[in-house]
């Protein structure tokens, strides 16, 4: 039996899985039997999470090259190709329907002149191959696919460019990206919001501009731009931006903390909420709005109200270890309930400092604080240690450092020893809207349950106006597929995690596959075609 196509799936949903400000693949999630497509230093590994095996590993690219980036970022070290977001398309024409993993490199290349460019790398999931790689403009991070038009949608961060692709080319071998300026203001980090029931407008967010910025998705322009910067002079940039059609509303983060509640009707600010921080998200049925604060750890529940009517802080959350975007998993496959009682589970990947040299301080080693001038460094040049210090170095005595192994200076961080950290001290957290409602009617914050699912290691900030020891950014992904949810682990050894979020007995974790170094993407790919489980799992 063929794949329902996309559309017709949020057609028949009704919504939701296709809304909310998605990469546009996120009604797959639901979809149970397929392979998680996991992207790594040199390889891209297709695992069968059912029975936890490596299906195949992907190693070359189009031409037979290796997947290295020689010859990127100003030099031309042969070290692996750098993976940021990917998106999962469909080209569902009858003489075609097959499906694309298109993946956002970060690597940066010299072109003509002064110019530079980047890559998408195209994968065939028919038969587990890369067949393209496609040259975008620099530095893309967020990678959409608007289904209506079958486009895929990439920005750069460099530029703020927009970039798109057709997904027809891929079939026709004629595969280029058009690429597409002005569409925001200013060049710059920012996201663009996918909802099936705002389209063909969209709002696209920039983190150095205080616009709202509002596109036409068909053709592929800026209709308006929304100065804020009088009426929320606090807000200097944008980040994650959602929708719940509930209300008609948008729901934008600032960079510098607070939140604000777009009404996309009247295009006017329904409310600034300043105390509330953190990435946002929205549940698969546009019911609930997730502000997730990974350095307080504290995670804020908003329920969406009517159209222009504010929404109601519901619950608030506390969730140890740096929690990442969130994953929502319901066993129900329909979205459509607008009462809030959607019996969702929420998975929060855990990006926390496992360090045992930097734990053994007695110190919060994920703090804010710590993270950018580490509570254990002694710095010459200053007596209070606070967030906005910058270019701290570490004093001596004499030609003696003090604290020569504080902070990312510590033992297994350069060169990199897994031996250094505790896995078991990370991994996954989850809580059920029934225990945030049961707590909450206690005066309680939801409590979360740990699954140990091994770590992630942290970095040395790579800045050179940095202080000294100081770390770079933590992240993990997590992905869903069918009853799982994947995601990667560096730490006791490179591997993706699989939690199995149906099991009778709560949420454990299913089993584990090792990888290369450094996993991070991770896309789902259902394969109920049978074509494809023979070519690709060799099932019948």
């Amino acid at each position: 039996m063929a794949r329902v196509p996309y559309a017709m799936l949020c057609a028949c949903l009704l919504l939701a899985g296709c809304s909310a400000v998605r990469n546009g693949d996120e009604a797959y999630g639901t979809e149970v039997g397929g392979v998680f497509y996991v992207l790594a230093d040199m390889a891209v590994h297709v695992i069968n999470p059912a029975n936890l095996s490596v299906v195949t590993t992907i190693t070359q690219d189009q031409d037979g090259n290796t997947l290295s980036n020689v010859g990127s970022n100003g030099g031309a070290a042969n070290i692996s190709r750098s993976w940021n977001d990917a998106v999962l398309a469909e080209d569902p024409s009858p003489s075609v329907n097959k499906s694309y993993i298109f993946v956002n490199e970060g690597d940066v290349y010299p072109g003509p002149g002064n110019s530079t460019h980047s890559y998408v790398t195209v994968i065939d999931t028919s038969t587990a191959q890369i067949i393209a790689r496609v040259s975008v403009s620099p530095l893309p991070v967020h990678i959409y696919v608007v289904n209506p038009t079958r486009e895929v949608w990439t920005h750069s961060d460099t530029d703020g460019t927009f970039d798109v692709i057709a997904i027809a080319d891929v079939a026709a071998g004629n595969l280029t990206a058009t690429s597409v300026p002005g569409l925001v203001r200013e060049g710059g980090h920012g996201k663009l919001l996918l909802d099936t029931d705002l389209y063909p407008k969209s709002y696209a967010t920039n983190v150095n501009e205080q616009w709202l910025n509002q596109l036409n998705l068909v053709e592929r322009t800026r209709t308006a731009a929304f100065d804020f910067s009088t009426i929320i002079p606090a807000c200097t940039g944008t980040h994650s931006i959602v929708y719940s059609n509930i209300s008609q509303h948008a729901y934008v983060e600032c960079v510098d903390g607070g939140i604000f509640e777009w009404d996309t009707v009247n295009d006017t600010l329904v409310h600034y909420f300043a105390n509330i921080t953190g990435y946002l998200t929205a549940s698969l049925g546009n019911d609930w709005i997730l502000a997730s604060n990974s350095d307080t750890n504290l995670v804020t529940l908003l329920l969406p109200q009517a159209n222009g009517v504010q929404a109601e802080v519901a619950y608030s959350v506390s969730v140890e270890g740096n929690p990442q975007h969130p994953v929502f998993y319901s066993n129900s496959s329909d979205f459509t309930t607008t009462s809030g009682l959607q019996a969702y589970t929420i998975f929060f990947p855990l990006a926390d400092n496992t360090n045992i040299a930097n734990l053994a301080t007695g110190l919060d080693a994920t703090s804010a604080s710590y993270m950018n001038a580490p509570g254990d460094c002694v710095y010459d040049n200053t007596t209070a240690i606070t967030d906005e210090s910058m270019g701290l170095t570490l004093a001596s005595t004499g030609s003696t450092v003090q604290t020569p192994q504080c902070g990312a200076c510590a033992p297994g961080f350069d060169p990199f020893d897994a031996s250094a950290f505790n896995a078991s001290l990370s991994g996954m957290r989850y809580v059920t809207l029934a225990n945030i409602q049961s707590n909450a009617s206690q005066g309680l914050l939801g409590n979360t349950t740990f699954i140990p699912a091994g770590a992630v290691k942290p970095s040395a900030a790579a800045s050179t106006g940095a202080n000294q020891c100081s770390f770079g950014e933590l992240y993990r992904t997590a992905k869903r597929g069918g009853p799982f949810i994947a995601q990667p682990a560096d730490i006791p050894t490179a591997s993706v995690y699989f939690i199995d979020a149906s099991s009778a007995r709560g949420p454990e974790v299913y089993g584990s596959v090792n990888t290369s170094t450094s996993p991070s993407t991770i896309s789902w790919v259902p394969l109920d075609v049978p074509e494809l489980l023979t070519q690709v799992l060799g099932a019948a």
